[in-house]
């Protein structure tokens, strides 16, 4: 209420009054349209339905009570229709109970939201199991939160839709097959199966690696209309092949190398790449293939030293040359050394310790791939 008595926002157009609601829980919004007869029927408009099934207060009626919602949005029209569906389950003894399970797979269903979200709590050990998500036909966004448990089979009739899935803190043992998926986000997770191939995702163009822990000797990522890849701060695996020939865009990184975190190879094969960043991860063996000459026309290559460090600051320039002579195959390494040298700089600087100890000195190596590479193809126009 404003100060002169009056309901400002039950004036509100409907459309803003449901978007307000939308931010409670869906059974909230339920409780809500009893309240007076502008809000009676809100909860047949909120474009996000929340649920959380962890609720002690949600009973089998209540249950049966907004699955009835749900049915009656969907016989309303697009007008009514659910835009994100965000459903959080319960876990007791580390099982999802069969019950929740066949609740909320007829929510999913009954809602036939384009954006899903999933959040199953974990209890801190590693359950066994298996799980699935049936997606609706409207379905192209589905994000899975779960810690610690095994990710899930992804089936129903909008499997062969879906453009854009995350994974949270799951353990991947067997990857989907996913006709139509454009983007692939892992974060937090734990990779036990290998990476999927064009035949399971044969249109996947973006891919990011975030945080994960890869159970795995050797990674190969074979994806023919891969076109981005970010990893960042992947570890486990000793050997790393990327096989993409439409990929334009690779990010590399890691914190200030360690040898537990270093690769024993890395091989790339991009013949189209444009733009890398490769910050602080080691590998012994390094091969690039971007083409002859080479594609890259941006980017940077950075590494820092620290005593910390268990590598020298000889590899790492070591390592940049041999990143350098990949990404420039027509130029001998001597070449290559020339035409890098007056874009690789190297600051040192030197920290005092807080407790008045010995300060920590530190060694960051750059290389700006955009002014190198600028410089490339200003001078072949010159000789043109």
């Amino acid at each position: 209420m404003a100060g002169d008595g009056a309901d400002h926002i039950t004036a509100l157009p409907p459309e803003l009054r449901a978007r307000i609601a939308a931010s409670l829980p869906f059974r909230q919004v339920a409780q809500l349209a009893t309240l007076s007869r502008p809000w009676r029927h809100i909860h047949r408009h909120t474009p996000v339905v929340e649920l959380k099934l962890n609720e002690d207060a949600l009973s089998e009626d209540a249950l049966a009570g907004l699955e009835l919602a749900l049915l009656r949005r969907g016989q309303e029209g697009s007008g009514s229709r659910v835009d994100t569906l965000r459903i959080t389950f319960p876990v007791e003894h580390d099982i999802v109970d069969p019950r929740v399970r066949r609740h909320a797979g007829l929510i999913v269903a009954l809602a036939d939201a384009r954006r899903i979200r999933i959040t199953v709590p974990g209890l801190g050990s590693f359950p066994r199991n298996e799980w699935s998500v049936d997606l609706s036909p409207a379905a192209l966004d589905l994000e899975v939160a779960a810690v610690c448990h095994p990710s899930p089979t992804i089936a129903g009739p909008g499997a062969a839709a879906l453009q854009k899935l995350c994974l949270d803190t799951v353990v991947v043992r067997e990857w989907p097959s996913l006709p139509s998926l454009r983007h692939l986000a892992l974060r937090n997770v734990i990779v036990e199966a290998p990476y999927p191939t064009g035949a399971r995702c044969p249109r996947l163009e973006h891919m990011c690696i975030f945080e994960c822990s890869i159970g795995l000797a050797c990674v190969h990522i074979d994806l023919p209309l891969l076109r981005s890849l970010w990893m960042d701060r992947a570890y486990g695996a000793a050997r790393v092949t990327i096989d993409a020939p439409e990929l334009e865009e690779l990010d590399v990184n890691w914190s200030a190398g360690y040898a537990g975190e270093d690769y024993r190879s890395f091989t790339l094969r991009a013949p189209r790449l444009r733009r890398l960043t490769w910050s602080e991860q080691f590998a012994e063996r390094v091969h690039i293939d971007v083409g002859r000459p080479g594609s890259v026309t941006s980017g940077r290559i950075k590494f820092t030293w620290e005593p910390v460090c268990c590598r020298a600051m000889e590899d790492l320039r070591a390592q940049m040359a041999r990143i350098l002579e990949g990404l420039l195959p027509e130029l001998s390494p001597e070449g290559v050394a020339d035409a890098a040298r007056p874009y690789i700089s190297l600051h040192k600087s030197t920290m005092e310790d807080a407790h008045g100890g010995e300060p920590s000195s530190s060694e960051k190596l750059t290389c700006d791939l955009s002014g190198l590479m600028s410089s490339r193809r200003i001078r072949s126009a010159v000789s043109f």
